[in-house]
């Protein structure tokens, strides 16, 4: 049972188009889109999305950048009970038809701009699966027709039904989408607010894509609070600058090395960053250090998330624990288990584990059309780490189930660039490791041994993963040694 007071994205949209009708909801380049607008767009849409045969439960595959649509279409799939499916625009093409391929959609809507990433991966479209184009400009909805506004779904379930589905958690080379139910959402939106003390004067500047959790869970969160969003179609640091002193913006989250990008970009051009109270991310000590002495004013949190728990679940702020990950949001709980999955003592390490009212419906069953978890409420996120006796969240690794690299905030599961490299008639054995990356956080590498008589080199390995992969998973290095591998020798080496 949810514990939000706005159960549904509706209920959400609803009550801001009433309390905050004319205050500005979305900012995207030279549109400014309110609370009431927003909402008017949201129910045009959904009735556009029905005209086209639109149902509840099924699925809207989107390749779309940061639009002020993709916040309209999420409105329009609550509306009518149907689910979005975002992809990461980083994908290569052959991840991108499989996830397509995986969700099964009944319809598929393309940015225009992204034209050649779809294209590329369906070639001849979907088979039997509608395509539609959205246009070049991002305005406040969709140009595709409909009927009269479409109606609420008159389910009392409706809180619980799937909205949204993000592909993560790579297992044996395939990502698997986490589906996500619209009291999730609004509950992990309420969670951040309140930790934060958001209101309708906050903004976010939105340079985090809104196909990861991170990205979508700001947006929200500062809808909830009556603020607004401020869109950026790309990262650009000299932009993205210019839009926190143009827009008066106070919240920043970014992914290494975006944060450092920015304050490079400030420094050149005399900005002051003055409206910014808050500062969100994983960024080492050095760009922390340089935030302050630029914006004495603001504030700098660290996180722990992922998508299986809508964005994220614990927050702190650096200065009063440095290193820490935060504590939970209540009425999110946070515990460490062992691996029978019973509980920990304090400083005791183990594996995290969330329960409460954000954690995800399961993972897309795609025999079963259907999300799929253990009855477990206390999911398993495969992230290592320990609370201690303040309730502060230590993180500490992956599991060695999960092998985790985190890269630029995008995942890269070591099992997923192994059988790449497999797939090379050169290589018999192949381990993918990350290391400590002063820019990204963390590098992927990888060591390889060649089959008997056959010749590689590191560059033309990388190069036939980036082909395959996003190129974000390709290898920053690839090192030859004799088979077999001692796996645990050549991530210390």
């Amino acid at each position: 049972m949810t514990t939000s007071a706005l159960p549904t994205l509706i209920d959400l949209l609803a009550h801001n188009a009433s309390a905050h009708a004319e205050r500005a909801a979305v900012i995207a380049g030279d549109h400014v889109h309110t609370h009431a607008a927003l909402y008017e767009a949201v129910q045009q849409q959904a009735a556009a999305l029905a005209a086209l045969g639109v149902c509840g439960g099924d699925r809207i595959v989107l390749v779309a950048g940061n639009r002020t649509e993709v916040l309209v279409l999420l409105g329009a799939a609550a509306w009518l009970g149907a689910v979005l499916v975002p992809l990461n625009l980083r994908l290569s093409p052959a991840e991108m038809a499989q996830q397509a391929r995986d969700a099964t959609p009944a319809l598929v809507l393309v940015d225009a701009d992204c034209a050649a990433l779809w294209q590329a991966a369906w070639p001849d479209g979907m088979p039997g699966v509608q395509t539609v184009w959205l246009g070049a400009s991002a305005g406040a909805s969709l140009t595709i027709a409909g009927p009269n506004k479409a109606e609420p779904v008159p389910r009392q379930d409706a809180p619980e039904l799937a909205v949204l589905m993000l592909y993560t958690a790579a297992v044996q080379g395939h990502a698997r989408g986490a589906v996500l139910a619209q009291s999730h959402l609004t509950s992990s939106a309420q969670q951040i607010g309140l930790v934060w003390s958001l209101g309708q004067d906050d903004r976010w500047l939105g340079v985090l894509p809104l196909f990861h959790a991170a990205g979508i869970g700001l947006s929200l969160a500062l809808l909830a609070a009556g603020g607004a969003s401020v869109l950026l179609p790309r990262f650009d640091p000299a932009a993205a600058v210019a839009a926190v002193d143009l827009h008066n913006v106070t919240v920043s989250a970014t992914f290494a090395p975006m944060l450092g990008a920015m304050l490079d970009a400030a420094q050149a051009s005399g900005a002051t960053l003055a409206s910014l109270r808050i500062g969100m991310g994983l960024e080492p000590p050095a760009v922390q250090e340089r935030l302050r002495a630029l914006c004495p004013q603001s504030a700098f949190w660290s996180a722990y998330g992922q998508a299986e728990v809508s964005s994220m679940v614990c927050l702190g702020l650096q200065s009063e624990r440095p290193g820490a990950a935060g504590r939970a949001l209540p009425p999110s709980q946070l515990r460490i288990q062992d691996a029978a999955g019973q509980p920990v003592a304090t400083n005791v390490e183990g594996e995290i584990a969330v329960r409460g009212p954000t954690v995800f419906l399961g993972y897309w069953d795609v025999e079963n059309q259907r999300p799929f978890k253990p009855a477990d409420p206390w999911h398993r996120t495969g992230d290592l780490g320990r609370i201690d006796g303040d309730g502060w969240l230590w993180f500490a690794g992956r599991t060695a189930a999960k092998q985790l690299i985190k890269t630029g905030g995008e995942n890269v599961y070591p099992a997923e660039v192994e059988q790449v490299l497999l797939e090379h008639p050169a290589v018999a054995e192949a381990f993918v490791f990350g290391q400590p990356d002063e820019k990204w956080g963390e590098a992927v590498h990888a060591v390889c041994a060649l089959k008997p008589g056959a010749v590689a080199s590191s560059d033309e390995l990388t190069s036939f993963v980036a082909q395959r992969l996003a190129r974000y998973k390709r290898p920053q290095s690839v090192r030859f040694r004799s088979a077999p591998l001692e796996r645990v020798a050549v991530a210390a080496s």
